[in-house]
This record gives structure tokens, C-alpha cells and sequence, in this order.
């Protein structure tokens, strides 16, 4: 099974604003990928970064692309998403190989892991923040081409 996180780092609010720093972890039973305690600092603008994550899967997953990589926003964190066969895609955390998951299983991890973020009271985002807008737009577009079934 395969989990997404993401989270504030703490230095500041809330309220926060779209650009604030947070880290992401990706976690299934074998392993973990994340941009927590990294030298040099990993963290990234969360809420840019999960735009950015969402939209780079979703376009991956609904045309002809073979692979994509995401790079945490002001951050060097990174994770490299390939088509492989039977609705697989491997993953690769920096430079370390995570193995397989299923399309699925990472589209309902994502969901799910924005959804938590966004449902902490510590999360909400001004009205008229413009990250919060994209966000909203980014999560709306990725509903829309993977429902929850």
C-alpha cells in the first residue's frame, strides 16, 4: 500500500501562505522517499510543490508521455515517475530505485494525502492566496480525470 504525506515544517504560522516551506514522503512497506531531514535541506513551497506533483501524474497518466519528473519547488528533492508495463509506474527517489506501483494506487495515494493536508485547520490558506488557487484548480482537474471508484 502506498501512502503520501505532506506537512508544514513548522518555522512558520499558521495561517500560512502557499509559499511556505513543508516536506512530502512517499511510504509503502518497503520503503520511504522523503525530503525530511535531508543535507542539504530538502524542503520545498508545499502547496506549489503538490500543484506541480498532481499535474505532472495526471498529464503522465492521460497521454502518451513515458515519464516525468518532479522537482520539489525551490528544493532539490526529486522523484521520477516511469511508465512500465500493465498500468505500472516505477518510481526513483533521487537516485535510489523504489520498485513498482500501480496507477491506482498512486492516484488514490495522492488524493488522499492532499486531502488530509488540506482538512488540518493548520493548513487553511487565505482567501486570495494565489497557490491556494491553483491548488484548487490542479486538485479539481486530477478528480476529474481519476474518480475515486
Amino acid at each position: 500500500m502506498l501512502r503520501f504525506e505532506c506537512e508544514w515544517t513548522g518555522q512558520l504560522g499558521p495561517p500560512h501562505s502557499g509559499f511556505d516551506l513543508g516536506h512530502m514522503t512517499f511510504t509503502t512497506d518497503e520503503w520511504t522517499c522523503t525530503s525530511k531531514g535531508r543535507k542539504p535541506d530538502q524542503a520545498m513551497m508545499i502547496v506549489l510543490a503538490m500543484v506541480g506533483l498532481l499535474d505532472g501524474v495526471r498529464i503522465l497518466l492521460t497521454s502518451s508521455e513515458t515519464e516525468h519528473r518532479f522537482i520539489g519547488v525551490d528544493s532539490s528533492f526529486s522523484v521520477w515517475f516511469r511508465k512500465s508495463s500493465q498500468g505500472k509506474l516505477s518510481l526513483t527517489c533521487g537516485a535510489t530505485s523504489l520498485g513498482q506501483v500501480e496507477s491506482k494506487a498512486l492516484c488514490q495515494a495522492l488524493l488522499s494525502g492532499v486531502d488530509e493536508f488540506l482538512s488540518r485547520p493548520e493548513s487553511a490558506l487565505p482567501e486570495g492566496d494565489a497557490a491556494r488557487g491553483d491548488l484548487t484548480a490542479a486538485l479539481n482537474e486530477f478528480r476529474q480525470a481519476f474518480p475515486k471508484r
